[in-house]
């Protein structure tokens, strides 16, 4: 009976400390998240921007194919811009990111056309805009520091190769010449684009002083793009670390300011790149990152999945504790944005640190066409 009586007051003790907790967690939320709707997603951005202490590099984790993804991108590009973050690193290419900064640049729409995958590419179409408001030099443009993809972008790369080509005055070069070679070709296949990449890069390391005077500022596009691996590796982030210095290098030679940044990337590189920028000596921002992570509750999309639900996504090391009060506070009102700051509220699985998280509640009616731009 005295051990029924122990047990019974243990028992008692511990769903009070239970409760004590998610009661704590939820007064921590409903102090520190900020909510709006769709229309004051641009405000919301600002706000949460001019709350973070101001870094170098602005790393954001998503789940791909939710709308949410290119909305946020563009109120963060408008909303980092005033602190002369330029420069977007994407998780393509950089034949791709090539295209982009072209169709930026020229407003070409044959360019948007030839882009694979086919998309409205509606985000590029309103950086356009906005950037034809502002001074050259502060100017939104795109890098790529990831893989290069078979299925989309040989088609890409080959098209960024013919652009190039095609603004040189001609010097019969050896590297134009054997440039020249693969453009005569109808597609690349990989063993081109191995082959490419190995020579191009021997190329410009060789006689760099005459590939500069030659390509101009597009030397430094065919070095990123070149260094680019062939092929999806799910554990790629060192390659991935080892393009973003090759890119940094570059805008310290070819800008006056210190080059700051904003990169989307799938949630797992927010930890396992992240890490790298942080901690490692090599990271050109090193210490100087700020992590953003999303939380998507009842938003349709997914990276993968073939039939359209609503789902909730995003964040997955939450506890079960901080998971229970994101989705509680979306129930309770009907805003469809907001983030929260204080990382006392939000706990994870593992020893993991966001300096921020947003959420989307019930953002969106389908699905994005492509896993990267809709």
């Amino acid at each position: 009976m005295r051990i029924l009586k122990i047990l019974s007051i243990i028992c008692i003790c511990f769903c009070n400390i239970q409760i004590f907790g998610q009661s704590e967690i939820s007064k921590c939320f409903d102090q520190n998240l900020f909510t709006g709707n769709k229309e004051t997603l641009d405000s919301i951005t600002e706000s949460l921007i001019n709350k973070l202490p101001e870094k170098d590099f602005y790393l954001v984790g998503e789940a791909h194919q939710f709308l949410a993804n290119n909305d946020f991108q563009f109120a963060l590009i408008k909303a980092l811009n005033v602190k002369k973050v330029y420069n977007v690193v994407n998780e393509l290419p950089h034949a791709t990111c090539f295209l982009f900064n072209e169709y930026l640049e020229t407003g070409d729409e044959n360019i948007l056309r030839e882009l694979k995958p086919i998309a409205t590419y509606d985000i590029l179409k309103k950086i356009r805009l906005y950037n034809l408001g502002k001074p050259i030099g502060q100017r939104v443009k795109y890098h790529g520091i990831d893989y290069i993809d078979e299925k989309y972008e040989f088609n890409n790369y080959y098209l960024a190769l013919k652009i190039i080509d095609s603004k040189l005055k001609l010097k019969n070069l050896p590297l134009e010449t054997f440039i020249k070679k693969y453009l005569q070709k109808n597609k690349l296949e990989y063993a081109d684009v191995k082959e490419l990449n190995h020579t191009i890069k021997l190329f410009l390391a060789l006689d760099s002083v005459k590939y500069k005077e030659c390509y101009g500022d597009y030397f430094y596009d065919l070095k990123l793009m070149v260094n680019n691996n062939i092929g999806y590796k799910p554990n790629r982030d060192s390659d991935i670390f080892k393009c973003f210095r090759i890119l940094y290098s570059n805008l310290k030679i070819t800008n006056t300011d210190t080059p700051r940044f904003l990169s989307f990337y799938g949630l797992g590189h927010l930890f396992n790149l992240g890490n790298k920028l942080i901690e490692e000596k090599e990271s050109p921002v090193f210490n100087n990152i700020s992590r953003i992570g999303i939380y998507y509750y009842n938003c349709m999309g997914g990276f993968g999945v073939i039939n359209e639900s609503y789902q909730n996504r995003g964040l997955y090391n939450l506890n079960k504790n901080s998971s229970e009060q994101i989705e509680l506070k979306c129930k309770e009102g009907r805003w469809k944005v907001g983030y929260i700051l204080n990382n006392k509220c939000i706990a994870f699985k593992k020893d993991r640190e966001l300096d921020a998280v947003m959420i989307f509640n019930n953002y969106g009616d389908r699905k994005m066409n492509t896993w990267k731009f809709d």
